[in-house]
């Protein structure tokens, strides 16, 4: 009995330790893939123009994005500018379709949620970043068979990437609301076109689904490596 039991064990050590190796493999992959973690750390900010469109109709759009978690999303409404931006510890909106065009801050929970959508992706270089990844096998997207790699945060937040088998890159990333009306809720986005810029393999179009319906496509014209940005760019106005 002994000898069974010793045996099991040292049978799923040997799984688990496959399966971390393989995971790590396949990190590793997309690490080169999308043009070396050499070349991502080097990145400092971006700014991304394009258009999205959202229940029938389309919206040009600006987004610019500093290391290590800035962000100001700036979208043209039929003559209204909408604002969604984060300074590092504030987040801030102006939504004149609210009622008002007067830059409001958010909830606390809110600016908690916007400091978690780091630059970097979580899957550069996760280990250093307290994350864990695991390979959970595989599954088929839009008629791609992926392999799928569950990354949990250092605060316990999963994301799953769906990477293509033949060029190792996100065809698809799913997380899960932690506030607002969606809370709890499943949200897919679908990452396709890609391009390189920069030696650096970036999507052009992005679609973000909850529940299975489409709530919003992206498609990107331009991206803008190392464009220089101030604080005040992203900062709630006048403070």
């Amino acid at each position: 009995m002994q000898k069974f039991i010793l045996l099991f064990l040292t049978g799923l050590m040997t799984v688990v330790q496959v399966q971390a190796q393989s995971a790590d493999q396949l990190v590793q992959k997309y690490q080169e893939a999308v043009g070396g973690l050499e070349r991502w750390q080097a990145l400092q900010t971006t700014r991304i123009t394009g258009k999205a469109v959202q229940m029938g109709m389309e919206f040009p759009f600006s987004l610019v994005q500093a290391r290590p978690n800035r962000q100001k999303l700036e979208v043209d409404i039929q003559g209204s500018k909408l604002v969604e931006a984060f300074d590092g510890q504030t987040a801030w909106t102006i939504n004149p379709f609210m009622g008002s065009s007067t830059p409001t801050k958010k909830s606390a929970e809110e600016s908690t949620e916007a400091a978690k959508q780091m630059f970097e992706d979580k899957l550069l270089n996760y280990a250093a970043k307290g994350h864990k990844v695991t390979l959970e096998g595989r599954e088929t997207v839009e008629g791609t068979e992926t392999w799928v790699l569950r990354l949990t945060t250092a605060e316990g937040d999963d994301h799953f990437y769906y990477l293509d088998p033949d060029h190792y890159v996100p065809v698809k990333v799913k997380s899960f609301a932690t506030t607002g009306q969606m809370k709890g809720m499943a949200v897919e986005q679908y990452l396709s076109d890609y391009q390189e810029v920069e030696g650096m393999m970036m999507p052009f179009s992005m679609t973000t689904k909850v529940s299975g319906q489409t709530i919003l496509a992206m498609t990107f014209d331009e991206i803008a490596c190392n464009v220089p940005v101030k604080d005040e760019d992203f900062a709630f106005p006048g403070q």
